[in-house]
């Protein structure tokens, strides 16, 4: 069977066997690498080499996380809306994770693209919805030619949550180039509160006065 965890989430899981069997059979025996382009733009290049897919914004930084900056997509034909991340510590402009937003925000297209996604790269690995059926996401832990990592989330929201994008959005990063930025920005605070401490630590020793580092 094509979803082991069908027993245990029916309703999406068997769904995207059904519109799998529309979309043309069962999937491969082996899945494909992971993917590293979306909507024309690619992980690893920079913002300026995909600049005519992307709208310059100003220095927009990723909710928390200062180690990312954001770049809204151009218009792109089937896809609502979408940015990427990139660097801004370890590779500056370095694109790390792309998103969008598709046109079609209905449950049926996401269980189209569910079903097309499976038998390209095999069955997703983990599942973060909720009882409810509101939030459908799943991701897939892959690894592209040369080994490296690749997350790529599929995600279904309709609902009230602000904290969540209405309808159906797509993601991949690049998850060791995630990573870099954010040992980059961890040394870079060390460091910063290494010279902090040191400068307090002066700033204590001078309170003391020259007598309490004398001999009596």
């Amino acid at each position: 069977m094509m979803f082991r965890i069908c027993p245990i989430l029916r309703l999406p899981a068997c769904a995207a066997v059904l519109a799998l069997a529309l979309w043309g059979g069962p999937g491969p025996a082996r899945a494909a690498d992971a993917p590293q382009e979306l909507a024309g733009i690619r992980l690893g290049q920079t913002v300026e080499a995909m600049g005519d897919k992307l709208v310059p914004a100003g220095a927009n930084r990723a909710l928390h996380r200062p180690f990312i900056g954001i770049m809204p997509v151009a218009p792109v034909p089937g896809y609502r809306s979408g940015y990427v991340d990139y660097g801004l510590c370890a590779k500056p402009g370095r694109i790390v994770r792309i998103k969008m937003h598709y046109g079609d925000d209905s449950l049926a297209f996401f269980n189209r693209v569910m079903a097309a996604l499976t038998k390209r790269y095999g069955e997703p690995k983990e599942w973060r919805g909720n009882a409810f059926g509101t939030l459908r996401t799943w991701k897939w832990g892959l690894r592209s030619g040369d080994g490296q990592p690749v997350s790529l989330i599929l995600m279904h929201y309709e609902g009230e949550d602000g904290a969540f994008t209405e309808g159906n959005s797509i993601r991949i990063a690049a998850t060791s180039l995630v990573r870099e930025e954010e040992r980059c920005q961890a040394e870079k605070q060390a460091t910063i509160q290494g010279r902090a401490n040191a400068q307090s630590e002066a700033r204590d020793a001078q309170a003391l006065g020259p007598d309490w580092f004398l001999p009596r």
